[in-house]
């Protein structure tokens, strides 16, 4: 069972339509640098553990979101941030091969990049079971 693999297509599915530049991983130049272009959405890490109950196979799910921006300013990675909570925060995602019970964002900040850029992470916790 891919969980992971779901979630984070879910997770891609949900925020696309927002217009949201949204990878995987962000791309990197041969220096270092960034070569996708911003502002975007990485995500990033979703780490599973088992929740289940004496009938049901189901995972907690925390899913590290990262937002990139070369504004000038936090206020574009934070207005990202924003519009990510409104999709995602007590909202409904498909998670192929689970049922999807909730998710709800727990933390999120934003810092100054030793590039220039600023650097957005948001964490989401939800809860699947398996079908």
């Amino acid at each position: 069972m891919a969980g992971e693999v779901e979630i984070q297509r879910a997770l891609y599915t949900a925020l696309s339509p927002l217009g949201l530049n949204v990878v995987d991983v962000g791309k990197q130049t041969t220096d270092g640098g960034s070569a996708t272009p911003f502002p975007y959405v990485e995500i990033g890490a979703i780490i599973l553990t088992p929740f289940d109950t004496a009938t049901e196979t189901g995972f907690n799910f925390v899913a590290r979101l990262h937002t990139r921006s070369r504004s000038g300013s936090m206020a574009e990675a934070k207005g990202i941030q924003g519009q990510m909570y409104a999709r995602l925060h007590r909202g409904l995602l498909t998670v192929t091969g689970f049922n999807f019970i909730m998710c709800q964002r727990d933390t999120s900040t934003t810092e100054y990049a030793p590039d220039g850029s600023f650097h957005g992470i948001c964490e989401y916790r939800g809860l699947v079971e398996a079908t």
